[in-house]
């Protein structure tokens, strides 16, 4: 994944890149294969902002995390961004219904054929 980052009234930080770069492979293993990122960093009044977007094949994502410490509004947006990636990562694993699916059927032909002698009561 490519990534850009920004910073606005702050210095470069080299560790609060790389802070950033292992928070987001960590989450992104499912859905960064192939993708672009943008992470703005900067600071308004006493508070430190962190965004970023994520264009990827398969969808858009972006989060944004405020705080007094600027690892721990990090933190708050990759908390976001990976509520945003699970909920993309369960319609992909889970769009298919059950009945359709070939276990699904082979179920549905089971029950009909199993065989239940007449008159017999089985315990």
């Amino acid at each position: 994944m490519k990534s850009n980052y920004t910073f606005k009234h702050l210095d470069y930080s080299e560790s609060l890149v790389k802070y950033t770069n292992e928070k987001l492979d960590e989450i992104g293993k499912f859905l960064l294969k192939d993708g672009r990122c943008t992470v703005y960093y900067w600071k308004d009044h006493h508070e430190f902002h962190c965004e970023v977007s994520i264009n990827s094949k398969q969808k858009f994502f972006k989060a944004h995390g405020a705080a007094t410490d600027i690892y721990v509004a990090v933190d708050l947006m990759i908390d976001r961004m990976e509520r945003q990636f699970l909920k993309v990562k369960e319609i992909y694993q889970d769009h298919k219904k059950f009945d359709l699916s070939r276990e699904g059927r082979m179920n549905e032909v089971n029950d009909q054929m199993e065989y239940q002698p007449r008159g017999r009561k089985v315990a």
